[in-house]
């Protein structure tokens, strides 16, 4: 398996280049340095692409490396000759205490990288492997959209089924960069959830970690080991959905809180004109940062404001507590405005979520569980992580300045709780309604809570058995430090090769496989995945093909590169479509039938997977199947039980 990763190194170090070049050459003009440049560079990169794929068609420009790349490189000369005249802040050097915690710190990052990086391609198994999921289907088929219409934008990529209404496309706007060829488009997928697990989320957390902890380098160091220590994220996104929108979206919170956080205690503590001086820079990559999450996923915007809300309420009131008189008036503004903000936002996405809300599967005592063992969404308990956790938890409650990181951890196991003890309609949306009522969405979030926290309750340990005060403090901090990162790599690895892949448990049900597994229980079989590969050779270009969607069949678009009618999982809304479903294979028969296709362009195809289904996101289409022996039907080809037919009933 590893032989195949390693063959697909140039799209996987052209995605780890689109997320973390742009970035960097812009972080560089804001004057970030160390941790926090590297940290920032994928949520500025990707919030950079975003804005970009924006404002691309308004300037009618295709997109494509060589457009953005310019893009890029004129932006980030502005913005140097702009912080050149703003700031000349020059970054202090390094000591020696500074390069000993650069070096632990390092080993995080590859304990955290490795792990992740492990994990994911373990699951996944080969990096064209396609997840076997009905998200998959519109995110896959996108990316061809993108090539095929030379725009990544917002508002433009629901033109796939048709729509004229705004998606968030940053992902897209990403992967397809990567994509150089339609070929390509299934690996681009794996390539980018590959840096986005082992690169930008051990990066962000670990500067979260260190903002939140004011530069402690055994926090910082040992939140990067751990960012693999819970399935939550960033594999759970890649198994469940697959979501890879909210995947990047989430995966840049952490960076965007920390620069968030960053900006406001310099301008807190800045005076005059230098206040605008110190804050510009992080506060710039901080806009970037959240316009990436806003232009991904935008229920992430609430799991930023929510955090920073949490942060700023902590700060004012310890700042109202030192204040007399009048001056005690202002924080209290500033808390009661900031948490009107996120309440508006959160009631607006609510609204938009609608009424689609995922049933509840377990009882109050057992969410609470789920909670104090982290074993969210039935993922297999983390007893170690819970056990740090509990340390970091009991140690902070005494730190007034950080309790507010436990607020935050109590708060998103709340809506957990919620989204999988309770049906209660109004009470439901109110709370889960922007993360849709899931459970999987909802236990993503928590990692970035658990892992500084249990970070903090590591770094306590560690200090604790290298105290002088103590008798059994036989080795020195320095050497029992890599030592703590060693030992959670090694129980990390060791979880690895014992359960290579966690099969998904979703309610009752337990996934038989990896969702990225190709055979005859698959999503798309191999028979049906053969035949869509031979589609270039079969039916001519231009002309259209049509199929029940919640067979698969739609991957024709990005796999057999022809047109197929829908190109989503869910089938379109009207009465045409209805008979279309019922009735198409009596179309030699019924002048109806002739009427309705008429009404989607008159394809001449129709690929044959069956029936359909009756679980989440299947269609029974009994109009669409059984050709043979039909009139007005001609078999093109066949593949096992998948078969592809032209349409003549209707020329």
């Amino acid at each position: 398996m590893i032989t195949d990763w390693l063959a697909q190194a140039g799209p996987i170090g052209l995605a780890a280049a689109v997320m973390l070049l742009p970035g960097l050459a812009i972080g560089t003009g804001l004057r970030l340095r160390g941790l926090m440049l590297w940290a920032a560079a994928p949520a500025v990169s990707v919030g950079l692409l975003a804005l970009l794929a924006v404002v691309f068609p308004f300037l009618g420009i295709r997109w494509g490396l060589v457009g953005v790349g310019i893009a890029v490189v004129v932006v980030a000369v502005a913005v140097h000759l702009i912080a050149f005249a703003v700031t000349r802040r020059i970054a202090p050097h390094p000591t020696e205490a500074r390069r000993r915690g650069t070096g632990l710190l390092v080993g995080g990052l590859l304990v955290g990288a490795g792990l992740n990086a492990a994990r994911l391609m373990t699951y996944v198994g080969t990096p064209a492997a396609i997840s076997q999921t009905n998200d998959a289907v519109f995110h896959l088929n996108a990316l061809r959209w993108v090539a095929e219409t030379g725009s990544a934008s917002s508002f433009d990529l629901s033109g796939l089924i048709g729509g004229t209404s705004f998606y968030p496309a940053a992902w897209h706007a990403v992967a397809s960069l990567v994509a150089w060829d339609n070929a390509q488009i299934p690996v681009a997928a794996n390539a980018v959830a590959l840096v986005i697990a082992a690169v930008v989320w051990p990066l962000g957390i670990a500067l979260l970690a260190r903002v939140v902890s004011r530069g402690d380098a055994l926090v910082t160091a040992f939140a990067a080991a751990l960012s693999a220590g819970l399935l939550a994220f960033p594999q759970l996104m890649f198994e469940w959905g697959v979501l890879y929108p909210y995947a990047v979206s989430l995966a840049v919170v952490p960076a965007a809180v920390a620069l968030t956080i960053t900006a406001m205690r310099l301008g807190m503590a800045a005076r005059g004109p230098r206040r605008l001086a110190v804050v510009a820079g992080p506060g710039a990559a901080a806009l970037l940062a959240v316009a990436a999450t806003t232009l991904a996923q935008p229920s992430t915007v609430l799991v930023w404001g929510a955090t920073v809300m949490l942060w700023l309420t902590s700060a004012l009131l310890g700042r109202r507590r030192r204040s007399a008189g009048a001056s005690r008036v202002g924080p209290l503004l500033g808390i009661v405005v900031g948490w009107a903000g996120v309440a508006v936002v959160w009631a607006a996405l609510a609204y938009l979520a609608g009424h689609v809300l995922w049933r509840s599967y377990r009882s109050p005592v057992g969410a609470v569980a789920d909670v104090l063992l982290n074993s969210y969404s039935l993922l297999p308990p983390a007893l170690g992580m819970s056990a740090l956790l509990i340390v970091g938890i009991v140690v902070l409650l005494r730190r007034r300045s950080i309790r507010w990181l436990i607020m935050g951890w109590a708060g998103v196991s709340v809506l957990y709780i919620v989204s999988v003890a309770t049906d209660l309609p109004v009470i439901k949306r109110a709370l889960t309604g922007p993360w849709y009522g899931d459970s999987f969405r909802l236990a993503a979030v928590v990692p970035l809570f658990v892992v500084p926290l249990a970070a903090v309750g590591l770094a306590v340990v560690v200090r604790a058995v290298t105290s002088r005060r103590h008798r059994w403090a036989v080795l020195p901090r320095s050497v029992v430090s890599p030592l703590a990162i060693a030992v959670v790599a090694a129980v990390g690895a060791v979880g690895i090769i014992v359960a290579p892949v966690i099969l998904l448990r979703v309610a009752a049900d337990t996934d038989e496989q990896s969702r990225y597994a190709l055979n005859a229980r698959s999503y798309l079989s191999a028979d049906e995945d053969a035949l869509l590969r031979q589609l270039p050779d079969l039916v001519p270009e231009g002309a259209l093909i049509i199929a029940n969607p919640s067979t698969g069949a739609a991957l024709a678009y990005v796999l057999g590169e022809r047109d197929v009618i829908p190109r989503t999982w869910s089938p379109p809304q009207s009465s045409a479509w209805d008979v279309l479903a019922a009735d198409l294979r009596d179309a030699g028969d019924d002048p109806a039938v002739c009427e309705a296709l008429a009404a989607y362009g008159r394809p001449g195809y129709v690929l044959d997977f069956g029936i359909g289904g009756t679980g989440p996101g299947e269609y029974l289409m009994p109009g669409m199947t059984g050709f043979s022996g039909r009139p007005g039907f001609e078999e093109v080809a066949a593949e096992g039980d998948a078969s592809l037919w032209r349409i003549t009933a209707c020329d």
